[in-house]
């Protein structure tokens, strides 16, 4: 155990899947109660069942980040089923709206939506839920950002630019929630095979020559994405989930409480500021 956690409600959003998983697999095991929240609720629950099956503690909520009365919903229901949410983990994402793994252009769709997503749902669930931690004076949160955030890239400008808007965010509302005794930092993944990854590489084999063509022997997604990582991470290695679940798991604790307006990277070395 890393971090004790125990007592302790914590709010994972996009937990049902991928790098949300990992996160709030990690954080049940340092004793947290886990609130897997996602719009895919039946994903959600089955989730939650196994969290309860390993031992910990889990309910499943529906939660659309994006829809204010949805978000608002979701944490009442919580709030008044178990009680108080001490932490919450940001960590529903999108890369572009559906289908953008299928084209080569960015749409102002994708735009929309993934700002929508990433950027808004942020702070709907941060906003919503502080008002409760401010009554406590206490509460941790952490936003999952991208080492995307802090580079450009003409590929995928849309998503770039929303996690660097995470970034600046989590500054923002750091300011705003210290005087209350709650602490607000961000984590920075590199490259981590998810199923929005393995999407990723499935584009670069749909449009061949014109996005990383220098890969010609590379014959699948899963090949293709270790490839980008050992050219582009000095560690020569991907991170996982659970990697990034340790990290938000210390800055959750008692042990990060004087850490506040942060970006760590957890990304192999790819960035270094």
């Amino acid at each position: 155990m890393i971090a004790d956690l125990t007592g302790k409600t914590a709010l994972i959003t996009g937990a049902a899947n991928g790098l949300g998983k990992g996160i709030a697999s990690i954080l049940a095991q340092q004793g947290a109660s886990i609130v897997v929240a996602d719009i895919d609720f039946k994903e959600a629950q089955f989730f939650a069942d196994e969290i309860v099956s390993a031992g910990s503690k889990a309910v499943s909520v529906k939660m659309d980040v994006t829809d204010v009365d949805s978000v608002d919903k979701a944490i009442s229901k919580i709030i008044n089923t178990i009680g108080p949410i001490h932490k919450l983990v940001n960590n529903a994402g999108v890369i572009g709206a559906p289908g953008w793994h299928e084209r080569l252009k960015v749409t102002e769709e994708d735009w929309d939506f993934t700002y929508d997503v990433n950027v808004k749902g942020t702070v709907h669930v941060t906003e919503r839920l502080h008002d409760n931690m401010i009554q406590q004076r206490e509460g941790s949160i952490v936003n999952i950002a991208s080492v995307a955030g802090k580079m450009g890239n003409p590929d995928r400008p849309n998503y770039n630019a929303s996690k660097a808007a995470v970034i600046s965010y989590t500054k923002s509302a750091a300011l705003k929630l210290a005087k209350f005794n709650i602490n607000v930092n961000c984590i920075c993944p590199g490259n981590i095979w998810t199923p929005m990854w393995d999407k990723i590489s499935m584009r670069q084999f749909n449009y061949g020559s014109e996005i990383f063509s220098e890969f010609p022997e590379v014959k699948d997604n899963r090949e293709l994405f270790e490839r980008i990582t050992e050219i582009s991470t000095p560690m020569k290695r991907a991170q996982s989930p659970e990697d990034i679940g340790y990290a938000v798991a210390f800055l959750l604790s008692d042990a990060a409480i004087n850490i506040t307006g942060q970006s760590i990277n957890v990304d192999g070395g790819r960035v270094m500021v």
